[in-house]
């Protein structure tokens, strides 16, 4: 009797973005974004881009994010945000899983929390806040015999 196995191969990584002085946002209307500086994780360069009030008006009462690739490339990738409790050890609490933008290098959550809760949530402290971003990045699949099995 023979065993073989397929797996999919995958990278994994994260990054977390600070938002200091998260109060000096209300100055800025929905579409204004801060992009953090280039990044690697899960074997890829990245960029996160920030939207205080929301990427449109349409989600004006939230916190929008964006995980952007670059380099021009393409990759199958599960991505995930978390904001990150300060006030409780850094343990993440509130996570939503990103959405992939049809025909973009990006992945999107548009609502990762309504403003007016972050506000009063333990979330948000001393005027910042921090958003987990944790990648998977799908490489495709592996074939291989299981030790211990014959093969006829």
């Amino acid at each position: 009797m023979s065993t073989s196995r397929i797996t999919v191969e995958q990278l994994t990584g994260s990054h977390t973005l600070v938002i200091e002085n998260y109060s000096s946002y209300k100055h800025f209307q929905s579409g204004f974004s801060a992009a953090t500086v280039n990044f690697t994780a899960a074997g890829h360069n990245w960029t996160l881009q920030y939207y205080p009030k929301g990427i449109t008006t349409s989600f004006k009462d939230y916190v929008s994010i964006y995980l952007i690739l670059k380099g021009g490339l393409s990759v199958r990738a599960e991505v995930k945000f978390s904001l990150v409790g300060a006030k409780e050890g850094g343990s993440k609490n509130k996570t939503v899983e990103a959405k992939k933008v049809a025909n973009e290098p990006q992945w999107a959550c548009e609502k990762l929390i309504k403003r007016k809760d972050l506000e009063k949530s333990k979330y948000l402290d001393n005027n910042s806040f921090k958003i987990l971003c944790e990648i998977v990045v799908f490489q495709g699949t592996r074939a291989e015999a299981v030790a211990g099995s014959t093969s006829t």
